[in-house]
């Protein structure tokens, strides 16, 4: 099918030969947004970067490999496997959750969004609308003054004040007249 654009005709491809010219636009539109929404979760937010991994399972000499899960199995070694890939969906729909808040912030707050945007732009969007990196850097140079206002007894506060105990621990160099004596 061909159609007129600005410069030139354009061929559109489709498998079913039952859709109209505006239906396959309609879907090269939606496969181009679910590829940018696929690679937004994997450069913006890591998405995909889970490690599945089990000390159960074998070593491989290549990656990546199919997983193929022995026939003969044991059970425990199957229930690992199937919580695993459930902790990976998890992870995922997290990250998915995680992009959809930035979107809905860059939509609904973003005066606030820029005005704490901690980098100077040259030239701004037209549309004035921050992309959802810029909300997250908004976000994180937010993140000591919401963790100051929240209330102390918050598990986040425990976790941070752990993280930031080991931080702060000098590292001891090694003693080296130890390691060479036998």
């Amino acid at each position: 099918m061909e159609c007129q654009l600005f410069r030139g005709n354009v061929i559109l491809l489709s498998s079913d030969l039952n859709l109209t010219g505006a239906e396959v636009i309609q879907a090269y539109g939606w496969r181009f947004k679910i590829e940018l929404t696929f690679r937004t979760l994997l450069q913006l937010l890591g998405g995909f970067s889970y490690r599945f991994w089990l000390k159960a399972m074998s070593p491989t000499k290549r990656w990546p490999q199919p997983l193929e899960l022995p026939e003969h199995s044991p059970e425990i070694f199957t229930k690992q496997v199937l919580a695993k890939v459930e902790a990976f969906e998890r992870f995922v729909n997290l990250n998915a959750i995680a992009l959809g808040l930035l979107q809905v912030l860059a939509l609904e707050m973003k005066q606030s969004v820029w005005s704490h945007f901690p980098v100077w732009f040259r030239t701004l969007p037209s549309h004035g609308y921050p992309t959802e990196q810029v909300v997250r850097i908004s976000l994180q140079h937010l993140q000591l003054a919401v963790l100051a206002h929240s209330r102390q007894g918050l598990l986040l506060h425990q976790l941070l004040d752990q993280k930031n105990q080991h931080r702060r621990q000098p590292s001891k160099p090694p003693d080296l007249v130890e390691n060479l004596n036998p």
